[in-house]
This record gives C-alpha cells, sequence and structure tokens, in this order.
C-alpha cells in the first residue's frame, strides 16, 4: 500500500529529471531496530524539498547516512551520479552537500565572523611555509575570504553581531550562522534538521526568505525536515513523507495534506478507527 501510494503521487515523467541527489533502497539498523528499512527517494535540483513523517520516522537517520555520519547497512547514495556513501563527512562536505543540525554547533568561544571565516577548506595559511615563503598568496587569500564572509553576515542580516561571540546569539541566530556557515563552502545542496525549531517567529520568516531566494537566485537545492506543517506545505515542493523508515508518500504539498495513509500515519490506529 505504501510503496503503490508513493509510486502514484510521484509525477510522470520523472525518468526525464535530473537528480541531484539520490537515495537507493537505503537500509540501517541499530542492534534489533531497523531505523531505515529500504528507503528511497530522489532529490531534484533546484527544489526545495521537504521531508516530513512522525516521530520515529527515520528522517534524522537519513540524513546521517547521506552526510556520512554514520555507514548504511546496504544501499547506494549518488550525488549527481556518483556514489558518495563511502565517503567521510569532509569529502561529501567538500563536494558541495552541506548540512545544518536541529541543534546547532558554533563555535560558541568565537565571533560570529571568526566562525565563518574557519569554513574554506585548503587555506594556504593553514601552511607554515605559506605564511613564511608566500605571505603575499597567504595575504590574498585571506582578504578574498574576509569579502565572502562580510557579504555572507550582509546577506543574512548578521552585520551587527559580527563580533559578538557565537555563544551569545539567540537560537535563531544560531541558525542563521549556520546557514552562513553553509553559503562559505559554496554548497550545490543543503541539508536542513529542522530550521524552524526554537526560533521566533520573525527570524524564522527570514530564514524563510533566505531559503526562497538561495534558490531561486543561487541555485542553491534543500532538502530539509520539518515539523512545522504551516512552513512545509508553504515553502517545499515536493514533500516526501516518511513512516517507519521508508517513504510513505510523495507529491506536492495539497496531495499530501490530503493523503490517507498519511494521516494514518500521523493519527495512528486513532485514525484508522474513526475512518473504519
Amino acid at each position: 500500500m505504501a510503496d503503490s501510494t508513493a509510486s502514484s503521487l510521484s509525477a510522470a515523467g520523472t525518468s526525464q529529471r535530473h537528480w541531484l541527489l539520490e537515495v537507493r533502497d537505503l537500509a540501517k539498523s541499530f542492534g534489533g531496530l531497523r531505523a531505515v528499512d529500504h528507503c528511497s527517494f530522489q532529490v531534484e535540483r533546484g527544489t526545495i524539498t521537504g521531508l516530513i513523517g512522525p516521530n520515529g520516522a527515520g528522517k534524522t537517520t537519513v540524513f546521517n547516512l547521506i552526510t556520512g555520519f554514520i555507514p548504511p547497512d546496504s544501499g547506494r547514495i549518488l550525488l549527481d551520479g556518483q556514489d558518495i556513501g563511502h565517503l567521510r563527512p569532509d569529502q561529501i562536505f567538500a563536494r558541495g552537500l552541506c548540512r545544518t543540525f536541529q541543534i546547532p554547533r558554533e563555535h560558541g568561544s568565537m565571533s560570529v565572523l571568526e566562525n565563518l571565516l574557519l569554513v574554506p577548506a585548503g587555506q594556504s595559511g593553514e601552511r607554515w611555509w605559506n605564511a613564511v615563503f608566500r605571505p603575499g598568496r597567504v595575504q590574498a587569500e585571506e582578504s578574498r575570504n574576509l569579502e565572502k564572509a562580510r557579504e555572507v553576515l550582509d546577506y543574512l542580516q548578521l552585520t551587527h553581531v559580527r563580533d559578538e561571540y557565537a555563544a551569545n546569539l539567540s537560537g535563531g541566530q544560531k541558525k542563521l550562522l549556520e546557514m552562513g556557515r553553509m553559503l562559505m563552502a559554496d554548497p550545490r545542496i543543503i541539508l536542513l534538521d529542522e530550521p524552524a525549531a526554537g526560533v521566533n517567529r520573525t527570524l524564522l520568516q527570514s530564514i524563510i526568505k533566505n531559503i526562497q531566494t538561495l534558490s531561486r537566485e543561487r541555485g542553491i537545492t534543500f532538502l530539509l525536515i520539518e515539523h512545522d506543517m504551516n512552513m512545509v506545505m508553504n515553502l517545499c515542493n515536493p514533500v516526501i513523507v516518511m513512516s517507519e523508515g521508508r517513504k510513505l508518500a510523495e507529491g506536492d504539498p495539497e496531495s499530501v495534506r490530503g493523503n490517507q495513509d498519511v494521516l494514518a500515519a500521523y493519527l495512528g490506529g486513532q485514525y484508522a478507527a474513526a475512518e473504519g
């Protein structure tokens, strides 16, 4: 039933689409618990795709598998057609797949600006001999990174806290800072883990606006886990629904909102009994 529902909600002609991210038959168990149960889905380039489901559906585990934080038991993960399932998190990050966390992981004892300047990989100044023998190269690179960080701060409206310790930011500001760190890496796709959690409505609107603008103007693809259904239904298209480690359904927000299997998964036996 679940597989047929997922298939029927998928748009015809998917073979003509260019998938940026593909999850194929992914499985992961922890002891006797099957957290991800042969799950498959695709994320089309340039979309803002929502990944939703009841607590325990396996969403965060899927994120951890995609980003290399835990290895899959079986299945494949493809980024732009290349298998990344065997790579380390830093190698996946270097290929343009970045993620944020439900609880931001900022460097609290460093300033907001310093948090951004840490991101660019392979900086010449990391090697002492470049500082000694190629100071001009190091200085030019640092100047470029500083200019880029200033642009990111301005874009996210965080310039006024650039010299503040990151630990002193509000929850919403920390999530904006996480997004800023991703932008410093020139990502192709960003995985957002509950961007609305613990964020006041004003800053949430800023986060939503930034996601939409980055998708539209810079072509960044987004896959986000979120429990705020109003946000998902107004921001994401398509929406993928997981339940018990598998993809249950997929489609545009309206078709998912009215899907009976989705309602049953969220409301459980009480809904099924009422329908019966």
